[in-house]
């Protein structure tokens, strides 16, 4: 309840109240009854001079005791209080109220011993004789200022005195409760009022760190609450434009994070992983990264020295890996974060790799290539510088060779040519409704020569009523051409070549199968590379550029082309088109 500060402003103003009234209250009884004793003595002064006026007389003209004892109670009775006459030796004469004789003596009575002393005395005690708390006033009788005579005094009961401080005590106490309570009810009501902007502003501060941005409170007053009203409004419209901005940003990094090609991963000060993005994910094959040790992710003691060497030098670090993780060459820059850790790229350099070692094997294979021709033309030429020029037989069969081989040479030039320039897409497809069977009956009839030379019979299983699909007749005639002059060439005497058409329901499908030597597992894969040629067939004739030739053109009319071999089985090259649209 103290927390509120509605109820501290409502207890503050009671405390106030009730301090107030209590010093008020004790202020007032006080005084009330200081005031009604200076009454009371003030009337019994003046009756005990008047008891001592009247008492003269019967001090000046001894007679009987008994005279003044009724002169006692007669004025007793007249006044209404109790009056005593007292000798100077401290005997009652009278008393109104009871028996002189049965009174004990008044000698030692501290009011009878000022008054013969002072001219003025005055008490107050218990009675034991009435049994009540009285107050005594005596003054000494006096005759023309000679010697006292006796004392006279008179007394009354503190009753009335009491209840009249009593009754204005209950009055003071019922009004302090009235008037706290209703400063209570007052300070309770004004609290509220006053408090109310602020609950509003901590309902609307709490919606605002549940997530609940732009809470707006009406300004109901031009004070100090409505002044901080209005400040709270102002934040929290800029709150919310804040947390957009970097939720805006966040998500847009994220977007970017998620999205880049290269693993991001960013570390702690103490190596665990704090932030992966999706390419570093499945780089490294991992999930739930954050917290782990870099180490016990990426699992290359490379980069966990990399780490180190950045985090203790301060300073951009790069590193080139092959990964175990994912068997991916990898170039790892860290670099690091002032009190924050250290932020990794991996960036993937296999595929550049690859290129740069295909590069290098082109290059190779290209020299390779012209150097077997060169180097036989030279030969050949020397041999006829050298004399055989002049044998005429032998001079024939050099020309011959080395027309040969120039031709071997311009062929290896053309595909090499044509082959950059398909790759490079510069070559144009002159599309046109196109056949499969028909072209592959013109293929069979150039080479069935070759086909017979060899020993080999050549099938066909076409599909009956094969759509027809749009393509550049000329080049899928040469795709053609390379399958079945490699089936030829790869087969041994005897053996079969089938070429299959089929329709599928979104392209036409040929395969040209043989029962040739197959290739070996390990080459199945780099079939369709530049130069490529199984190690069987290098002493064969072909520059081993006509199935990457295929696969270009295949693919340049939006078609697929693979193979299948089984070594010592024969092997199965296939490439499928798409159907010409409304061709079905």
């Amino acid at each position: 309840m103290f927390r509120s500060i509605q109820w501290r402003i409502t207890i503050s103003f009671m405390l106030v109240v009730l301090i107030i009234m209590a010093i008020l209250g004790v202020y007032l009884v006080n005084s009330t009854r200081d005031f009604q004793v200076d009454n009371l003595r003030s009337q019994l002064e003046n009756e005990a001079r008047i008891a001592a006026e009247a008492s003269l007389p019967g001090f000046l003209s001894p007679g009987e005791p008994s005279d003044l004892d009724s002169l006692a109670k007669k004025l007793g009775t007249e006044i209404e209080t109790r009056v005593t006459i007292v000798a100077l030796n401290g005997t009652v004469l009278g008393d109104s109220q009871d028996d002189p004789a049965a009174m004990g003596n008044h000698a030692d009575r501290p009011e009878i011993v000022d008054a013969l002393a002072a001219g003025f005395g005055e008490s107050t005690r218990y009675s034991t004789t009435l049994g009540q708390k009285m107050m005594y006033v005596a003054v000494p009788v006096m005759y023309d200022s000679s010697e006292p005579l006796g004392v006279a005094r008179v007394s009354l009961p503190l009753t009335a005195v009491e209840s009249l401080v009593h009754g204005l005590t209950v009055s003071i106490v019922t009004a302090t409760v009235v008037a706290s309570l209703l400063v209570i009810l007052a300070a309770w009501v004004t609290a509220r009022v006053t408090t109310r902007p602020i609950r509003r502003l901590t309902v609307a501060s709490r919606s605002i760190t549940s997530g609940e941005l732009g809470q707006r409170i009406a300004v109901e007053a031009e004070d100090e609450v409505g002044e901080l009203t209005r400040a709270f409004n102002e934040m929290s419209a800029k709150t919310k434009g804040l947390v957009e901005a970097i939720s805006e940003d966040r998500t847009r990094l994220a977007t970017i994070l998620d999205n880049m090609t290269d693993g991001v991963i960013m570390t702690n000060a103490e190596g665990n992983i704090s932030l992966a993005n999706r390419a570093a994910e499945n780089l490294f094959k991992i999930k739930d990264a954050e917290d782990k040790p870099l180490i016990e992710v990426v699992r290359d003691h490379e980069i966990d020295e990399l780490l180190k060497l950045c985090l203790r030098t301060g300073k951009t670090q790069t590193v080139q890996y092959e990964s175990g993780i994912s068997k991916r060459y990898l170039r790892a820059i860290a670099i690091p974060i002032a009190h924050s850790g250290v932020l990794f790229l991996f960036q993937d350099l296999t595929e550049l790799r690859n290129l740069q070692t295909t590069r290098r094997d082109v290059i190779g294979n290209i020299s390779h290539e012209f150097r077997t021709p060169l180097a036989g033309i030279k030969a050949m030429v020397e041999t006829l510088g050298g004399g055989a020029i002049d044998d005429k037989k032998a001079a024939r069969d050099f020309l011959a060779r080395i027309d040969s081989e120039v031709d071997r040479l311009t062929q290896l030039v053309a595909e090499l040519t044509e082959l950059s320039r398909i790759e490079m897409g510069k070559v144009e497809l002159k599309k046109e409704a196109a056949n499969l069977n028909q072209l592959v009956d013109e293929v069979i009839a150039r080479l069935s020569f070759q086909a017979d030379r060899q020993q080999l019979s050549i099938s066909r299983n076409f599909a009956a009523d094969l759509p027809s699909v749009p393509a550049d007749k000329d080049r899928i005639r040469q795709v053609i051409a390379n399958l079945v002059h490699n089936a030829i060439k790869f087969t041994p005497a005897g053996g079969r070549i089938t070429i299959t058409s089929r329709a599928l329901e979104e392209s036409v499908v040929l395969d040209v199968s043989d029962t040739g030597m197959g290739i070996p597992r390990e080459d199945l894969p780099h079939v369709f590379e530049r130069f490529y040629k199984g190690d069987k067939a290098r002493a064969g004739e072909g520059t081993g550029m006509g199935l990457a030739i295929a696969k270009h053109v295949i693919e340049a009319h939006g078609g697929n082309i693979w193979a299948e071999s089984e070594e010592g089985k024969g092997s199965a090259f296939s490439f499928s088109l798409p159907f010409q649209a409304g061709s079905r």
